[in-house]
């Protein structure tokens, strides 16, 4: 499965780390950080399955992907998940439970 996560310049080093600590905690997963101006070219050309970005997620294309996250970048924010059918909002999501929407994504992907 990939993972593609997607930051304003701003907070780059936020999906570097991201996208890096998906890869050591899922090995056998490919997760890649892009800059946000760069999601829709990289939604094209890698056609990931989870798409992680800083809000708003966009209308087209990711909005009708199966699993994507709106991840805030204010704690105080909450941030929006899509599983499949299933909609959550958490508040300052930890790694931990973006590892957990990470292996739930996986579980739709197969």
């Amino acid at each position: 499965m990939r993972v593609l996560v997607a930051f304003d310049e701003a907070y780059r080093a936020y999906g570097e780390f991201l996208a890096a600590a998906i890869r050591r905690a899922r090995p056998h997963l490919e997760a890649k950080a892009v800059l946000r101006d760069a999601l829709e070219e990289e939604l094209h050309h890698s056609d990931p399955y989870l798409v992680i970005c800083s809000p708003p997620v966009p209308e087209n294309p990711v909005s009708s992907r199966e699993a994507w996250v709106e991840l805030s970048v204010d704690p105080q924010q909450p941030s929006r998940i899509r599983l499949g059918e299933q909609r959550l909002e958490k508040l300052n999501p930890s790694l931990e439970e973006m590892l957990w929407v990470v292996d739930e994504a996986r579980k739709l992907d197969e």
